[in-house]
């Protein structure tokens, strides 16, 4: 029995206007040398999400959301390989469409070599020898060769050894890390050693050639030039550094060396600064530079203005002579600062004590009541007439000026007083080598060499003392004593009111630290 069946026409059952959605999205590929554009086609907006996956070979990619409203998107050209895949589905759909656009294509084998890579280490080999190992790690599954070669001297061509290359099939690769990988061993028969122009070299199906040749035993000269160059510049980083360290020590050795000859040459003696009550208030701290100066020098200092509690306790004239103990017994000085009252003080002192002596000795009792600073003054002063009449004028006290404090002596140009006959007198800071040469007094030494330091000390000493009394006694006005009197050479005839030129150079003593600084003589 024969059934006839009718088919009805495809336009009957399916109007033109009504085709079947399609189950996968269509995916279309633009390829250019920079990029690839992957395209989504035909799809509407009524068919929901769309998810799309990369696929090399059993390695797959993170699924990802097709961008809304977007129909293209770009993928990167180290990406591409021979084997890899699109994959995109539905969201609402299980069924996933896959397209393969490289499978074949000569230029996606040669984008793919850069991304093959092949390294060689020393390592035990299966037989229990130490040899040469390789593994390879490629994106795809293909049919790879694995060869030893050996650069030349000038590391150009690199030459294949003999018998070392290894066939990769395509079933031996494994999936580590998203990446296919693939082992093995050089033969032990060749007898391989690591060497610096030993390298390995691998290439791909359907390549010409190989790649470059990774050599992992070579000394690369630009190391060893980068290493040199590190070494140049630490060792002259040291040398600077010891240089810098040696120059800093060296200053701080000369300079304790130095402050131990100045120190050495001025002796660390005692100086007492004395000088009375003055209208200009620019002495006083005139005074207390001096002071500090000397200390700077290693010299022991009094000064009423440093001391008047002990002044309020003991009083001016025992003050004066428990200094003048201490200057007995440790060596020193008495400096009193020639100033214009200094002149007129001195003048009138002497005065009253040629007059009547006994008259003078109740004049400094009597001055003692009035003021300390006048008290210790005209007690030195008794105490320098004193030294005058014994015939040790110039012992113990010596007389200083300050050049811009010049003492002009009030009605012209005047002897000093008689009383300051014998007694050495020094301008400052012009000539600072007499003044300290004779505050550290003269010593007997032997040698030439001590006696050269001392000298030597002696100069370092008086620069460093004047240069720091030139920012205080800036001026030049020095006085230069036009004469004196006859009778400051000691005799007792009356003065001949005759005034004679004294010799700059014997107002003061010589400056060298080796002369032995005796009495000054007048004329």
């Amino acid at each position: 029995m024969v059934k006839n069946i009718t088919f009805p026409l495809e336009k009957d059952v399916c109007p033109l206007n009504r085709s079947p959605e399609p189950k996968v999205p269509r995916l279309h590929v633009y390829d250019t040398e920079n990029l690839v554009r992957l395209q989504l086609q035909n799809i509407s907006s009524t068919q929901g999400k769309i998810y799309w996956v990369m696929e090399w070979d059993d390695i797959s990619g993170q699924p990802l959301l097709w961008p809304t409203n977007k129909s293209e998107i770009v993928i990167p050209s180290y990406l591409i390989a021979p084997c890899l895949c699109f994959l995109a589905w539905f969201d609402s759909k299980d069924t996933k469409g896959k397209y393969c656009p490289f499978t074949n294509k000569t230029d996606a084998l040669r984008r793919m070599q850069n991304n093959v890579s092949v390294a060689m280490v020393e390592s035990p080999l299966s037989s229990g020898d130490t040899g040469l190992s390789w593994n390879v790690t490629s994106p795809c599954k293909v049919q790879t060769e694995v060869q030893l070669c050996k650069k030349d001297m000038a590391g150009g061509q690199c030459e294949e050894v003999t018998g070392s290359r290894e066939q990769l099939g395509t079933a031996g690769w494994k999936a580590v890390h998203r990446v296919h990988w693939q082992a093995g061993e050089f033969s032990p028969h060749l007898h391989p050693h690591p060497h610096p122009q030993l390298c390995v070299q691998v290439k791909s199906e359907g390549m010409v050639s190989f790649s470059e040749p990774q050599c992992p035993f070579e000394t690369h000269r630009e190391r060893w030039i980068l290493l040199l160059l590190v070494g140049f510049i630490l060792i002259c980083l040291a040398i600077l550094g010891v240089y810098l360290i040696r120059g800093v020590l060296k200053g701080y050795v000369w300079r304790w060396l130095k402050d131990d000859d100045v120190k050495g040459a001025v002796g660390g003696g005692h100086v007492m600064l004395l000088y009375p009550p003055d209208d200009d208030k620019r002495l006083p701290e005139l005074l207390c530079h001096l002071g500090s100066s000397l200390q700077a020098l290693g010299f022991t200092v009094s000064l009423d203005l440093w001391s008047q509690c002990e002044l309020g306790v003991l009083g001016p004239v025992p003050w004066l002579h428990s200094r003048l103990d201490r200057l007995k017994r440790q060596g020193g000085k008495v400096v009193l600062v020639l100033t214009q009252t200094t002149w007129a003080r001195a003048e009138e002192w002497g005065a009253r004590s040629c007059e009547n002596n006994e008259e003078n000795i109740r004049g400094v009792e009597r001055d003692s009541a009035s003021s300390c600073h006048v008290d210790v003054f005209g007690a030195s002063l008794s105490c320098i007439l004193a030294d005058y009449l014994q015939g040790r004028a110039g012992e113990r006290f010596m007389l200083v000026q300050f050049e811009s404090l010049p003492p002009a002596p009030p009605g012209g140009y005047r002897p000093l007083p008689r009383l300051f006959c014998g007694l050495h007198l020094y301008s400052l800071p012009s000539q600072s080598l007499g003044f300290l040469t004779e505050l550290a007094g003269s010593k007997q030494i032997a040698s030439a060499s001590a006696r050269r330091k001392r000298a030597g000390g002696l100069r370092m000493a008086s620069r460093a003392f004047a240069k720091r009394l030139s920012g205080f006694t800036a001026g030049t006005n020095v006085l230069h004593l036009a004469g004196v009197s006859p009778g400051c050479v000691g005799r007792e005839e009356e003065d001949s009111g005759e005034i004679l030129l004294l010799e700059p150079n014997l107002i003061t003593p010589p400056s060298s630290p080796d002369t032995v600084v005796g009495k000054m003589d007048w004329v």
